[in-house]
């Protein structure tokens, strides 16, 4: 194993025999920012170039690699999101599979493995004033920008789509997209696509100024800080190693490449849906269509039929019937359906482990016992389970509420989230079958 992870090992032996030796703990209180101190932030180096919503903190597959991998071992992520699984992989020398629905992996993820690179001087304004337009496919994009910035806009992303040097594109796309919000009306304390009248209010506030020059600082300033993240990734002693990113891809209709020995994963969460929505600003200046982004919009857990796949939890049943609402209990099944569709089907080809990173649900004031549920459907398929890691949220993006503004209820968000380890090691091929 490499160097980082042996130092990370040698800083923590107590607790990891703690967590692995005593069969008494099923379920054990974590931290896991606290287990992987080599990497000194969730937004450390390339983790946080962008805000993606529900992104793994590097921290837990760290740990997990360093706990339950090895140098060369083969990791798969089918709901890779950002591409954080593969980030961390290359620092413990794993090669890896990602795929997602979202097109915009491949971009970040070939942005964040970047080698270091050195500062260019590009005459930024000059560059963008003589580009050719580029308009988007969008028929809300008045809606969206104000009219006095959409000429700006238009050219810096010409200039964007025009480039001919993939590595300097790595370099402006993230600055780019977050300047283009910026330059919106969309709230940026919500991650999904939102309008507001604070939104309205910031740029009102912000076309008094001279906000060309912020613009074009915004984006400059954007790129420097690429420029350091990737220097402090390289601290992190990343290896080249064997990688597949499947982007813009159906995972219940794909195949992996290769059989893989550790699937890790953080699914979609069951309240927290519409991924595509939260991007589909990005999507659009990169070039997709509507059409095409609608059709990805159909695609996501839970919005679209899926085949049914038999539950193999007790919790399960209990929870689906203590939902009233039909609508509800539809998506609840498929959300389920879609999930465990692909897992199911993904599971075959994993040597080792399954670690899967949920949180705790609530519909409509009901507790959904994520883990309970996962552990409970996968041990009936013949994988033993290890022990499950609660770790407390420390930070959230989002907005919180005392009630959910929709439905007048009492909202619960998730306090904690869980690492479900399951391992191969017991499978027995009748219960490989039951799928």
């Amino acid at each position: 194993m490499m160097k980082v992870a042996q130092m990370a090992f040698s800083q923590q032996p107590a607790q990891k025999e703690i967590l692995l030796e005593n069969p008494a703990f099923k379920e054990v209180p974590v931290l896991f920012r606290s287990l992987s101190p080599e990497i000194p932030s969730t937004s450390y180096a390339t983790f946080g170039l962008y805000r993606y919503p529900a992104k793994f903190i590097p921290q837990v597959i760290a740990y997990a690699l360093k706990t339950y991998g090895v140098s060369g071992m083969r990791i798969m992520d089918p709901f890779a999101g950002y591409g954080t699984t593969g980030i961390v992989s290359r620092i413990y020398g794993n090669p890896y599979e990602l795929w997602d629905l979202n097109p915009l992996l491949k971009f970040f993820h070939s942005a964040a493995v970047m080698s270091p690179q050195e500062e260019e001087k590009i005459d930024l304004k000059k560059a963008v004033e003589n580009s050719k337009p580029y308009v988007p496919d969008w028929g809300s994009l008045n809606y969206w920008h104000p009219e006095e910035c959409l000429d700006l806009l238009s050219k810096a992303w010409g200039y964007f789509h025009q480039l001919k040097d993939q590595r300097l594109k790595n370099l402006l796309l993230i600055p780019l997209l977050k300047t283009t919000h910026y330059f919106s009306f969309n709230d940026e304390k919500r991650l999904k696509l939102s309008r507001s009248p604070m939104a309205d209010k910031r740029i009102e506030t912000l076309l008094e100024k001279d906000w060309k020059n912020i613009f074009y600082k915004m984006i400059w300033n954007g790129y420097l800080s690429i420029l350091l993240k990737l220097k402090e990734y390289q601290s992190l002693n990343p290896q080249p190693v064997d990688c597949v990113i499947q982007s813009a891809v159906d995972g219940l209709a794909a195949s992996p490449e290769k059989e893989s020995d550790i699937l890790i994963t953080s699914p979609p969460y069951l309240q927290a849906q519409e991924y595509i929505r939260s991007t589909k600003m990005d999507l659009f200046w990169m070039g997709y269509s509507e059409e095409f982004i609608k059709d990805l919009g159909k695609k996501e857990i839970p919005y679209r039929d899926v085949p049914v796949v038999q539950i193999h939890s007790p919790t399960y049943d209990e929870c689906l019937n203590g939902i009233d609402e039909a609508h509800l209990q539809k998506m609840f099944k498929r959300y389920f359906y879609g999930v465990f569709g692909i897992l199911n089907s993904l599971q075959e080809k994993i040597r080792k482990y399954l670690l899967l990173f949920v949180g705790p649900a609530n519909v409509r004031g009901n507790a959904i016992p994520m883990s309970q549920i996962f552990r409970e459907h996968f041990t009936s398929l013949g994988w033993k389970h290890e022990i499950t890691l609660v770790d407390t949220i420390v930070s959230r993006s989002m907005f919180l509420y005392k009630t959910n503004p929709a439905t007048g209820i009492s909202d619960n968000r998730m306090k904690t989230e869980h690492l479900i380890v399951l391992s191969r090691e017991r499978a027995s091929l009748l219960g490989r079958l039951k799928n």
